[in-house]
């Protein structure tokens, strides 16, 4: 045993998986809880003593159970949790609001909740977005519960401060990754053009001219789990370049 315990939730998806992979590379025991049965997707996390647990963050009973019975040790907890969905606010489609509402704020909510009632780690770290800092044609829902999640957090880290604890999120740009690929489509089939343009126009948003790498948004997500980052509480970090 290492002695250090990471909590990740959503562990399993790209940028959840690159987080998973640099916390571990730091030397810490991980937690991976995600949707469903997907504990096969974590066998090849450096170091040992890494596990697995299902987990519907929408659900705060769920969420609980993981933290009681898996991580009451935990020293750091990381959210990377998301979904996303696109569209004019005229033509809403309402399961897909009431539903991202429910992951990716809703959830955040739940792991603040749970986590403090249970382990009261040193750090969180929650994944939101440059949409939670900016709004933008097409996703208003998205960008709602990134800029909920975003105000969530500065409230949250001012509660726990009292304590020592801290809590940030990180905002990327546009990372490459299949979330951001299904959008691409998504948009591109609203405004009549191809997925290759739409991505190469995502690309262009920065300054770099390129899309963020999921290892760039981790080696932040690390720092601000980090003792390094023993200032910085309330904070939303930004991962992207200057707008082109």
């Amino acid at each position: 045993m290492s002695g250090m315990q990471a909590l990740v939730f959503g562990g399993t998806g790209a940028i959840g998986k690159a987080i998973c992979r640099r916390l571990a590379e730091d030397g810490y025991e991980l937690v991976v809880a995600d949707l469903g049965d997907r504990g096969h997707l974590i066998a090849d996390l450096p170091g040992r003593g890494h596990v697995y647990a299902a987990c519907d963050v929408g659900d705060l009973q769920s969420v609980r159970s993981v933290v009681a019975e898996r991580a009451t040790g935990a020293s750091v907890v990381v959210s990377a949790v998301g979904i996303n969905y696109t569209g004019p606010v005229a033509g809403t489609d309402w399961a897909a609001y009431e539903r991202m509402q429910r992951v990716n704020l809703q959830g955040g909510f739940h792991i603040a909740a749970a986590c403090e009632e249970l382990a009261q780690p040193d750090a969180y770290v929650f994944l939101a977005s440059v949409a939670g800092l900016k709004g933008e044609a097409g996703g208003s829902v998205y960008c709602s519960t990134k800029f909920g999640l975003i105000g969530f957090v500065q409230s949250f880290a001012a509660e726990i401060a009292a304590r020592g604890g801290r809590a940030n999120s990180v905002c990327p740009g546009n990372v490459d990754s299949q979330l951001l690929r299904d959008l691409a489509v998504a948009v591109a089939e609203r405004e009549g053009t191809t997925a290759e343009e739409m991505l190469a126009r995502l690309a262009g948003d920065s300054a770099f001219n390129r899309l963020i790498t999921v290892d760039e948004v981790a080696e932040t997500a690390a720092f601000l789990a980090s003792p390094r980052s023993s200032g910085i509480s309330g904070q939303s970090i930004v991962v992207d370049g200057p707008p082109s």
